[in-house]
């Protein structure tokens, strides 16, 4: 079986790694959308999507059957800085894709037990499998918020889990999380793990050469349905 990173798409700058992965993203909602007349698209936030995001926002495809989430939040409200919703919004969710539902992880609550049942209430809309899931990777081998530190990490890489998601306390962010559990990110027809740097190929390779961390439990699980897209 090819690996991963033998079969890895590359591109010459990250703005064309963006781009292609949009192209692609792009088609598989829409041959979703012809087929079962909806697609889910399942996001993560941080720096790296944000070209993919702007390419993909103007992908002419039929948004208003696209239901958006993410694969995880900050425990903060949506007009804090450093919510993933904000930055998704203000950078996905305008354009062709300022039509597409948004359903949110955030709740404006404590982050305990009746708290994360409504959050599964609203994910009940989300289809099974999902049609994409675009994932990232940390630079300690997080995807999502499955943090290698988090008290929380066995569980929410369990396969046998049946939530959708669960609330994460990693001491190395000193901030409470809410993330969509392996088993569930696993349940879709695309995934794809989009990440730049030379200091991040490095640090897949170790991990999937053996390691523990969450990215490598990721896609090891995921086996030839997980596509990396890298660039320097």
């Amino acid at each position: 079986m090819i690996s991963l990173l033998e079969r890895a798409v590359c591109a010459e700058s990250r703005d064309a790694l963006a781009r292609q992965l949009a192209e692609t993203v792009a088609g598989d909602l829409d041959t979703a959308i012809e087929e079962n007349n909806s697609a889910t698209l399942v996001v993560s936030g941080g720096s790296t999507p944000r070209p993919l995001f702007a390419a993909l926002s103007s992908k002419s495809i039929d948004w208003s059957r696209v239901i958006v989430t993410l694969a995880d939040e900050r425990w903060v409200a949506p007009d804090q800085a450093d919510s993933n919703e904000r930055m998704v919004r203000e950078q996905l969710l305008v354009n062709y894709a300022g039509s597409a539902r948004f359903v949110s992880l955030y709740r404006p609550a404590a982050a305990d037990a009746s708290t994360l049942a409504d959050i599964e209430t609203s994910l009940a809309q989300l289809a099974n499998p999902f049609t994409v899931v675009l994932l990232g990777m940390g630079e300690d081998g997080h995807t999502a918020s499955l943090f290698p530190d988090a008290p929380e990490i066995e569980a929410a890489m369990s396969l046998d889990e049946q939530g959708n998601v669960m609330f994460m306390q990693p001491p190395s962010v000193g901030q409470t999380r809410i993330t969509f559990t392996r088993r569930r990110l696993l349940a879709t027809r695309h995934l794809y793990l989009h990440i730049t740097g030379k200091n991040k190929w490095h640090l897949l390779e170790s991990a999937l050469s053996g390691g523990k961390l969450p990215i490598a439990g990721v896609a090891t699980e995921a086996g030839d349905n997980i596509q990396l897209y890298w660039a320097a």
